[in-house]
């Protein structure tokens, strides 16, 4: 894993914790969200980051910034997938669920990489979180009962790419 991955953290914050709110939809299926990873990483590949950023979270624009030039000209591999729920936080507050994807591959310099794709419902369709996939993103979830967490350098646990 790249020493200088990214961490987002995966948290909904429904009124700031001051009123119980409705839970958001569940993760979608796995085929779903594989379906729809399979078009951010098309359009990645082909840098169509207009396509790429209409996929995904309000984050996109910032993920890609300084990345567009090392886009990868191949597809990288799914090494591992987990359905996470939405989570009540402490306060009514609800932490975000979606179908995460471990994938490995190459950026455009030839570098590899190991990134962490949430693919998720937001209601009206399906989108993506960590959507610059080439960029050595880890997604964080927190837990029941969870206040926050803290900002700094991520446990990257096993390595999961060759």
């Amino acid at each position: 894993m790249c020493s200088g991955s990214l961490v987002l953290l995966i948290v909904g914050l429904a009124g700031c914790g001051l009123v119980p709110q409705a839970p958001p939809p569940p993760a979608p299926s796995v085929e779903a969200a594989t379906a729809h990873l399979d078009l951010v990483i098309d359009a990645g590949i082909a840098r169509d980051f207009d396509r790429l950023c209409e996929l995904a979270s309000g984050t996109c624009e910032d993920e890609l910034e300084g990345f567009e030039h090392i886009a990868p000209t191949e597809r990288p591999t799914v090494v591992d997938v987990s359905v996470h729920q939405p989570t009540q936080l402490a306060g009514g507050a609800w932490g975000g669920g979606g179908v995460l994807f471990v994938l490995c591959g190459v950026d455009g310099e030839g570098q590899p990489y190991e990134s962490e794709v949430l693919v998720f419902d937001a209601g009206e369709r399906l989108l993506a979180t960590a959507s610059v996939f080439w960029i050595g993103t880890s997604v964080s979830f927190l837990g029941p009962g969870a206040a926050g967490a803290a900002v700094g350098e991520p446990d990257p646990g096993p390595a999961r790419c060759p």
